[in-house]
């Protein structure tokens, strides 16, 4: 142990005495070091927020389109029948229809998105709760009731003020006009309003105004009230969204089995399995990229060794004319590289730490950051690695120097 202490002694020696060479040396270690890192600290960032929001709370089984030409075949009973089977699993069914028109406040028209849906519709965990009213209830249902709620935006929008609970605006839908009495204002936070407009000025159109009235209501403009092209249940906290999903398409295809087989599917605006490889696929592929620089840098160890060597060569020969062995003088070679490339590594894993924390920190990204300590450990190994592969060619030149040779030049 004592002859590998004073070969450490002399490549720090050799390291420190020519500072800005072994820095330069260095460079590429460190920037491809920090790159890893600053790359796969934000690539679990990234993944950790993404899959944050694959907690599901709601399941939608739709009817599939391929299977059959009549795409509103679930009924208001299926959704009772929903409701009665999945008991405590859920916190609510719905179903809904989106009808687009024109909705007339009186000082000015909007064009409208107007939801039929059923009073569980209070329940959706995307959405907020009341600011003002209330929201529709069973009776309203059964009456076919021509009351709405409308979002907190569009009341704004319409009145400029959200104490609208009680006025009425006319709408339009199949060229038939008929009155609902505004009954409840729903929240919506900045967020959604930012998004909602952020959408709009995408698609090059006009803020429209959202209101959400019963299922039945719609009988009021000539539409079938009763029957839809998906349901959707709210699940309760820590439910299998898999198994509800299997026990709905069980439900109403059993209830369904004159329409056909294989009628039901589930709906799913985002697929996370796809979405997680994507973002691996991604981060490996950034990963090699920012790896190369590490190559690069080894290519620069083993070119400084080789300088190092031609200017060390009557220090080799008087070791080897003393009678110094060839592994001996491989070992020292190897283990000066090894350094440069370890010290290298330290240096840019402290600056792909400080890198990844001021991208958390920022208010320019909105973007988290996590560091793993498998991360580090393994570019910390792949670092050292590069130092002892690009530093085995100089070694094994060095050893080889013959000692008649390499002294001609005392």
């Amino acid at each position: 142990m004592k002859w590998i202490r004073e070969y450490v002694r002399i490549a720090l020696f050799n390291v420190f005495y020519s500072k800005l060479r072994s820095f330069l040396t260095m460079l590429g270690i460190v920037v491809g070091v920090a790159s890893v890192i600053t790359v796969l600290a934000v690539g679990n960032g990234v993944r950790g927020d993404v899959m944050a929001n694959e907690s599901t709370t709601t399941v939608t089984i739709g009817v599939d389109m391929n299977a059959t030409a009549d795409v509103n075949l679930i009924t208001f009973n299926d959704l009772e029948a929903i409701r009665l089977q999945l008991g405590e699993r859920i916190t609510g069914v719905v179903a809904s229809q989106l009808r687009i028109g024109l909705a007339d406040s009186g000082q000015n028209r909007y064009e409208v998105y107007a939801t039929f849906t059923l009073p569980d519709g209070l329940l959706d965990p995307e959405q907020h709760g009341m600011l003002r009213g209330q929201y529709f209830d069973e009776a309203h249902v059964r009456n076919g009731s021509l009351v709405g709620i409308i979002n907190m935006h569009s009341a704004l929008m319409m009145y400029g003020t959200t104490d609208v609970v009680g006025m009425e605006i006319d709408i339009t839908l199949h060229q038939t006009v008929q009155t609902i009495r505004i009954i409840g204002v729903r929240y919506f936070d900045e967020d959604q309003i930012r998004g909602l407009e952020d959408t709009v000025a995408l698609l090059n159109a006009d803020m429209p105004v959202f209101i959400e009235l019963p299922h039945t209501a719609y009988e009021a403009w000539g539409g079938v009230g009763q029957r839809f092209p998906s349901a959707t249940v709210y699940l309760v906290e820590g439910a299998d969204d898999v198994e509800v999903a299997t026990s709905i398409i069980r439900i109403l295809s059993s209830r369904h089995l004159s329409s056909g087989e294989g009628l039901f599917i589930r709906e799913q605006l985002i697929n996370w399995g796809i979405v997680e490889s994507l973002l691996d696929l991604i981060t490996t592929f950034v990963v090699i990229v920012a790896g190369i620089s590490l190559l690069v840098g080894g290519i620069g160890v083993m070119n400084i060794m080789l300088v190092s060597v031609t200017e060390r060569k009557r220090e080799i020969g008087i070791r080897k004319a003393l009678g110094a062995k060839t592994g001996s003088i491989i070992i020292q070679f190897l283990i000066e590289s090894t350094i440069i490339s370890g010290i290298g590594g330290v240096i840019g894993i402290l600056i792909g730490v400080s890198l990844s924390h001021l991208i958390s920190e920022s208010d320019l990204i909105e973007v988290s950051t996590h560091i793993s300590v498998a991360s580090i450990v393994l570019t910390t190994l792949f670092s050292c690695s590069v130092g002892i592969i690009f530093g085995i060619y100089p070694a094994r030149k060095a050893a080889k120097l013959s000692p008649i040779e390499a002294l001609r030049d005392l």
